[in-house]
């Protein structure tokens, strides 16, 4: 939608191959999701209001108003991708499936389409896991969770993708049972500082998580379905009113003639170079079907460099190192740059920087006071990576892909001024201990490189003087 149009705002003839709804998941499963998200973090701070309010009792969800709340906010962001939009900017709608037939054409329903530039954008679609008894059990996605006639009594989340793991976080605090399982660790990959808290909190929030387990067979019972597990040796049982699936998404990528656009790619999606171009320079590729590309807020991120590269404008090559993520728990973490892990192994001196969110004062008047801040920086401080786990990470994150992708330093961004009180107070503090620190590092080594060359060149000068008198000596005899 994005480069459909900006390219026809720029004069280009576009034309949009869709089979499905135009915005692809972003309205049926994005937007409801978090919503869903945004409800229960809004009933937690709800909860908190008998803290300091007689007289007030917990409140109750309504889920058939939170329902309504949730299609509201679909209804309010459909128009942005609507064909009657697309059709008022003269791009040709066609609704079908594509695919390529040759490099440089492609075919879809009864139209043949031959064009200078094709771009890729058909997402992820779900893993499907193998458990006996899946099919006979009618599994939940997340667009399907959010229209239930009523909220699932006790949700069984199977799988550790991060979206599952915070909807089963979600319902739990709107008033369900909820339960994780997982034949992979929870957070698995992700840097053990940043998701300890997390863990902290789905603890704290009363959910059931068995992770690292063998899955053996699902079936229905009665109204809900039963769970069979195995670990440590030992097989349980799990019962729950609904299934949710979290296995994660893949790259779409089979059936759509990448062999005949002489475009390469593999089951994690497309190669393409830092303009996402791929092996067929008339295709770029944008979004979750790029190989490597996170799935959320990817797609965008990739249709302003790939709206420069066809419209042949400056700054169309993409910094991967600046992607950032979001896990959208409570607290959500997000993270920008490589790890700790990574930066190790590529660099041979890193410093990593840390600051508690709770030093800011408006996380102690928000009573918000967990999570902190981690950079790392190489040798001279230039920013490599952030990981932020707390309140507001998605938001303290977005300085950071800006950092990484311009190669700024740890002084620039302790330069930044930030108004009082808010939680980005806490990105100045975190970059200002290597400010702080680094002088003094600095002038210790320093100090101690001068001497050694001092006292090196005081050797040598002697034995140069040396040689010059002994050969004086000789010439005057």
């Amino acid at each position: 939608m994005t480069v459909a149009l900006g390219a026809a705002a720029a004069g280009k003839s576009v034309v949009v191959v869709e089979k499905n709804a135009l915005g692809g998941r972003r309205l049926s499963e994005s937007i409801p999701c978090h919503a869903l998200l945004a409800a229960s973090r809004a009933a937690k701070k709800a909860g908190r209001v008998t803290d300091f309010v007689s007289g007030v009792q917990r409140p109750q969800i309504d889920f058939a108003q939170l329902r309504k709340e949730i299609a509201a906010s679909v209804s309010a962001i459909a128009p942005n991708y609507s064909e009657a939009r697309l059709e008022a900017m003269n791009i040709k709608v066609i609704r079908a499936s594509g695919r390529f037939v040759k490099p440089d054409t492609c075919e879809a329903g009864n139209a043949t389409i031959r064009a200078r530039r094709f771009v890729v954008a058909t997402g992820a679609v779900a893993r499907r896991l193998p458990i006996n008894g899946l099919d006979t059990v009618r599994p939940l996605d997340c667009a399907a969770l959010c229209v239930l006639d009523r909220l699932a009594r006790r949700l069984i989340v199977i799988g550790s993708d991060p979206q599952g793991v915070a909807l089963a976080q979600a319902v739990r605090r709107l008033g369900s049972e909820a339960v994780i399982v997982s034949g992979e660790p929870l957070f698995a990959g992700e840097d053990e500082e940043l998701a300890e808290p997390v863990r902290a909190a789905l603890d704290r929030d009363g959910i059931e998580i068995h992770e690292g387990v063998r899955i053996l067979r699902i079936e229905p019972r009665g109204e809900g379905v039963r769970l069979f597990i195995a670990a440590a040796g030992r097989e349980t049982q799990v019962a729950g009113s609904h299934v949710l699936l979290a296995a994660g998404r893949m790259p779409a990528v089979e059936g759509i003639g990448f062999a005949a656009a002489g475009v390469r790619y593999d089951a994690s999606g497309i190669e393409t170079n830092r303009r996402l171009l791929t092996s067929n320079w008339r295709v770029h590729a944008a979004g979750a079907v790029v190989k490597g590309a996170w799935e959320q807020g990817a797609a965008e991120w990739h249709a302003g460099h790939v709206l420069r590269a066809i419209l042949e404008l400056p700054g169309a090559e993409i910094a991967k190192d600046a992607a950032a993520r979001v896990i959208w728990t409570s607290p959500a973490i997000a993270v920008a740059g490589i790890s700790e892990a990574q930066a190790r192994s590529a660099h041979r001196h890193i410093c990593v920087l840390r600051w508690p969110l709770a030093e800011t004062e408006r996380a102690q008047i928000e009573r918000q006071p967990g999570g902190h801040i981690k950079l790392i920086t190489s040798r001279t401080g230039t920013i490599l990576g952030a990981g932020i786990v707390g309140a507001e990470a998605e938001a303290l994150i977005t300085p950071f892909t800006l950092a990484i992708s311009k190669g700024m330093t740890a002084r620039d961004i302790a330069s930044i001024m930030c108004p009082y009180p808010a939680m980005a107070g806490a990105i100045g503090s975190a970059s200002s201990t290597f400010v702080n620190n680094r002088p003094e590092v600095s002038l210790g080594r320093l100090l101690q490189a001068a001497a050694q060359l001092i006292e090196r060149q005081r050797g040598e000068f002697r034995e140069l003087a040396g040689a010059i008198a002994g050969k004086t000596r000789r010439f005057f005899r």
